[in-house]
């Protein structure tokens, strides 16, 4: 049991890498923008999370003796096998990375299909008559534990009763190693999505759209009417630079941050200077002034976290 605890305990690291890739990682606005894809992920990775705790409390709690919450636990836990399984392929799906199912859990899931699944007529074969092998399924009521059960099958081809003990936990064991496999998998896909995102952007630093301070200097040349074209001319670059700087975030879908206003009302705000200096209103002029390079000290860390970001990693 210890080793299926721990196992999941790495699957719920892996979930919270997940969450942190989608949460903070480059390729959240592009997702955000499909509203379809982002439910389907939000959903998939808490079925995820759920089915985790189910197994977990499963292997903790005491089996009931009742006879009908014996076949509840015995059916909860098997369509938990299946939940994991498509909430995996779904994430696979959201990523457009190839998802394979493997051997292993095409078996659990046949076992799945002839417990609980499609237990009075489960067809095993092709669609063909003659592929076609039909099942009849009964599951042992004496034999069900907490570790599995005897399941009885009756073939429509076959004369001879199939017996198979199914076993929860080596059920789980297999299935949990195979989703540790596929979850680091889908992680190092993702890594490689957003290093291909990085490298599009990869010769532009948002940092260095920005207005370097030597700008905000000769913004002072309108305290001095000999040297007012000066602040004109600085004015006119960083208003440059700041609709260059939009663009670019514009092109990385960074529309929907807190943020991005405030860059709109900057831009309003060097409207506000140059009508100020127009006006020879020196007080209004002043007070833009002292907003303009505030404001830019500030937006010069959000650009350098953002370009923190898009350093290229390598895949785990």
């Amino acid at each position: 049991m210890d080793h299926l605890l721990s196992s999941l305990d790495q699957i719920e690291n892996l979930e919270n890498q997940l969450r942190n890739h989608i949460n903070y990682g480059i390729l959240h606005h592009q997702i955000l923008n499909d509203r379809h894809r982002w439910w389907m992920l939000c959903s998939a990775l808490d079925v995820l999370g759920d089915t985790s705790l189910a197994f977990k409390d499963y292997l903790k709690t005491d089996f009931p003796e009742e006879t009908g919450l014996k076949y509840i636990y015995c059916y909860g836990v098997l369509q938990c096998f299946i939940l994991q399984q498509d909430s995996l392929k779904h994430l696979y799906e959201v990523f457009g990375v190839q998802w394979e199912t493997t051997g292993e859990l095409k078996k659990i899931r046949k076992l799945r299909n002839a417990s609980i699944g499609h237990t009075i007529l489960n067809n095993e074969g092709g669609r063909s008559e003659k592929d076609r092998d039909e099942f009849n399924n009964f599951i042992s009521r004496i034999t069900i534990n907490k570790l599995g059960f005897d399941l009885l099958r009756y073939s429509k081809k076959e004369k001879d009763t199939i017996y198979e003990e199914i076993s929860i936990q080596e059920l789980l064991e297999k299935q949990l190693d195979e989703v540790l496999i596929l979850l680091r998998q889908l992680i190092k896909g993702i890594i490689n999505l957003e290093n291909e995102v990085k490298k599009k952007f990869e010769n532009e630093k948002l940092v260095d759209l920005l207005p370097i301070s030597y700008w905000f200097e000769k913004i002072h040349s309108i305290y001095s009417e000999q040297n007012k074209s000066f602040a004109y001319t600085a004015l006119d670059h960083i208003q440059k630079r700041y609709l260059e700087l939009k663009q670019s975030l514009e092109n990385r879908l960074f529309q929907d941050e807190y943020w991005f206003n405030e860059i709109e009302d900057y831009l309003v705000g060097i409207e506000l200077m140059r009508k100020s200096m127009l006006d020879n209103d020196e007080r209004t002029a002043r007070i833009c002034n002292f907003y303009l390079n505030e404001k830019n000290d500030y937006f010069k860390r959000i650009m350098t976290e953002i370009d923190e970001k898009y350093e290229i990693k390598n895949p785990l």
